[in-house]
């Protein structure tokens, strides 16, 4: 390209971006009118800049802008390390993307190439280091998972896992998000962010083109490329104190204009509270369909952050305002120029997200009210209206417990992992065929298609609250409560559902009674309401794995509760590690690798397998399913060899409580999980019925319903 050649396209490029996202095109075709090259040139090298988000501190695209058009498919064909680059994606603020295919391991990866030009830039370089680095050190179904970090031929990559999906802005653009929708994505977004900034790192650059929706409906966070690390203010180190610390010096502005927090704006210090006001922008957006700050130049948009509100997101004084009230609350709230006023947490964000969605759900009409909505809205778009941790202490089980059965030596989550570890190694050579042959006979078990279970109650209908709360209860009312929602339970995971002896139910009793000690008042003790809110993102993925095994999906669901708090990558003293508590040689059995226990995608199906080959073997009515989880704890084995031991006693009944019953008889092992039932059940117990122990959040079962339907 010539000296002129090039003066021309870099005047063309500079005027165009003086312009509105919106007359962008029109301006290229007016300026670009009979020279289809320039054209070409321009609109390749604005696409370029609007998909690196614009890097507010380096106004001067056009500096770099020739060398990025000289190589945007330079990397086409060759042969990077392991990876062959295949075809190029598109281009974030710190680099170009391919698909690429990883020859090892026969995959399809994302390849995050780093320009020479960038990398010869020291500044430009850590900042590329340090993407890599935040990410890699976050474990979280919500987030894109790094797959390697390397250099080859002074190439510097990062390869991640390949999304098969659309971005938000596509999304949007083909108006293929219903309300419930939304709030699913931005729950999920919510999700994600929780476990950053957990870990003490914050995004500041959450926009649509920043987040995908894959075609099964899992939503992932993208580049953390402008990611910054907050100061720990734990004694506890996080997860991401041993990456490099990133300080920006104030008065530096870095983001996306439009999803700026007023605070990122004006160049201050930030900290997550400005990821949930970005949040808070693409979910008004999603819901609107346009965006609540815009301007004709990148200033105007930030001084419309910055001194104005939001055109309402709805249509105010309809006879629906009141149906809209939680949705306008929510997005207010991560709307507030004050961070103080804002949701402090994305945490507690992705609660109120849940359960709006779960009020929606309720109203369906909803849909088309908001729908509406959305329609009059778009016809005024020209004149919108103005208003004026790895940190984890304790550990299931680790409060003590006067119930003598279920005392803190029998119930430490040391005892209840360690013991799901140890006779978890081996697969019985016939699992596969025994298996199929149980699938062959017709286990009735949760299907896709099929939800609703016998008994009372089905996945997707919370179990009645009860009256009062539980701690206000008398010990008989809370024994009954009990029974009938140990029954309802039982009844979600298979037909014959045991009448249970008072000896069994204080059993359970002393379980939930630990459970709702956990109030916040013992130093270093999660909270429950902490514990059951990590549960929310995980649940569909469970859903879909343990349904298409055939498994009751509430044994999926508070399973994880039980051996790992829902904490992804707890490793017990003995080894077991993820969410659903593998020693290295059972995962490997089911063909998870070691560096792949944190892999919450691939430990569900994995632990699906793992239980319904022990239904296979054991039985999959009610009773049969306490017996199914006992093995998780214990073995297949030792519960078969143990029954027929107890066989010709008088209250024989083939289930776990017969064990329970004759505890005294049985090995020691036994004994010091003889809670580990017990547990579940309360669990579950709490779980299904949040409001009477105090937690804002719905049935956990509800989360799968919307995923099975």
């Amino acid at each position: 390209m010539t000296p002129e050649r090039w003066q021309k396209v870099e005047e063309v490029l500079q005027a165009t971006l003086d312009r509105s996202p919106a007359d962008r095109v029109s301006y290229l075709d007016e300026v670009c009118a009979g020279d289809h090259e320039l054209r070409t040139e321009a609109a390749a090298l604005v696409s370029a800049y609007e998909e690196a988000g614009a890097f507010i501190e380096e106004p001067a695209i056009a500096e770099h802008a020739r060398v990025l058009f000289d190589t945007l498919d330079s990397n086409i064909g060759r042969d990077i390390g392991a990876y062959t680059v295949l075809e190029r994606l598109g281009a974030g603020g710190m680099g170009e993307v391919y698909l690429a295919q990883d020859r090892r391991l026969n995959r399809r990866v994302a390849l995050k190439i780093l320009p020479a030009f960038f990398a010869a830039d020291d500044l430009r370089l850590r900042r590329f280091q340090r993407e890599a680095q935040a990410a890699s050190a976050l474990n979280h179904p919500n987030i894109l998972t790094i797959h390697e970090v390397g250099e080859y031929e002074d190439t510097h990559f990062i390869a991640t896992e390949f999304i098969d999906g659309k971005t938000i802005r596509q999304l949007i653009a083909d108006h293929e998000l219903p309300a419930a929708e939304v709030l699913n994505i931005a729950g999920q977004v919510a999700s994600g962010l929780a476990a950053a900034h957990a870990a003490g790192i914050v995004h500041r650059d959450i926009k649509p083109e920043n987040i995908m929706r894959r075609a099964d409906g899992l939503v992932k966070i993208l580049d953390f490329g402008i990611v910054k690390l907050m100061e720990q203010s734990s004694e506890f180190p996080s997860a991401a104190a041993n990456i490099t610390q990133a300080h920006t010096e104030v008065g530096v502005v870095m983001g996306t204009a439009g999803y700026m927090s007023p605070e990122q704006a004006r160049g201050l210090m930030v900290d997550e509270r400005t990821d949930i006001w970005s949040l808070g922008v693409v979910l008004y957006e999603m819901l609107a369909q346009r965006a609540p700050f815009s301007g004709a130049t990148r200033m105007d948009t930030m001084v419309a952050i910055l001194e104005r509100e939001p055109p309402p997101l709805f249509s105010p004084g309809g006879s629906a305002s009141a149906q809209l009230e939680t949705l306008e609350r929510i997005v207010a709230k991560t709307l507030s120029k004050d961070r103080g006023d804002r949701y402090q947490t994305a945490l507690a964000l992705a609660v109120d997200l849940t359960n709006a969605r779960h009020e929606l759900s309720l109203v369906g009409e909803r849909e088309s009210v908001i729908d509406g909505f959305r329609a009059s809205e778009r016809q005024d778009l020209a004149h919108p209206p103005s208003r004026a941790s790895e940190n984890y202490i304790s550990l299931p089980g680790s409060e003590g417990s006067d119930d003598p059965v279920t005392s803190e030596s029998s119930l430490t989550h040391a005892t209840a992992v360690g013991t799901s570890g140890w006779r978890r190694i081996v697969l019985p050579a016939v699992g596969v065929a025994v298996l199929l042959m149980g699938v062959l006979a017709g286990v009735h078990f949760y299907r896709p298609e099929a939800t609703p279970l016998p008994g009372p109650t089905s996945v997707g209908k919370p179990i009645a609250p009860a009256p009062q709360l539980y701690k206000q209860m008398s010990e008989g009312e809370q024994l009954a409560f009990i029974r009938e929602q140990e029954q309802r339970i039982s009844a979600m995971m298979g037909d014959r559902p045991a009448k249970l002896n008072e000896e069994a139910l204080r059993a359970i009793k002393a379980q939930v009674d630990r459970y709702a000690r956990r109030d916040g008042t013992t130093p270093g003790v999660e909270t429950l309401s902490t514990e059951f809110a990590r549960a929310p993102p995980y649940i569909p993925l469970i859903a879909r794995s343990f349904a298409a095994r055939k498994v009751p999906v509430i044994i999926g669901i508070y399973l994880p509760m039980i051996e790992s708090a829902y904490l992804p990558c707890f490793e017990s003293s003995l080894g077991a590690k993820g969410l659903f508590q593998f020693l290295p040689g059972t995962a490997k059995a089911y063909g998870v690798s070691r560096d792949e226990m944190c892999n919450v995608e691939k430990m569900t199906p994995a632990a699906a397998a793992y239980i319904a080959d022990h239904m296979a073997e054991l039985g999959d009515d009610a009773e049969s399913m306490t017996l199914v989880l006992l093995s998780y704890n214990t073995g297949a084995t030792w519960v078969r060899e143990t029954l027929r031991e107890l066989r010709d006693t008088d209250d024989y009944e083939r289930n776990f409580w017969t064990l329970f019953a004759h505890r005294d008889k049985l090995d020691a092992s036994f004994r010091e999980g003889a809670g580990y039932v017990p547990n579940f059940f309360a669990a579950a117990i709490i779980g299904e019925n949040p409001g009477t122990f105090g937690l804002q959040l719905p049935a956990l079962s509800t989360f799968a319903d919307s995923e099975l339907k």
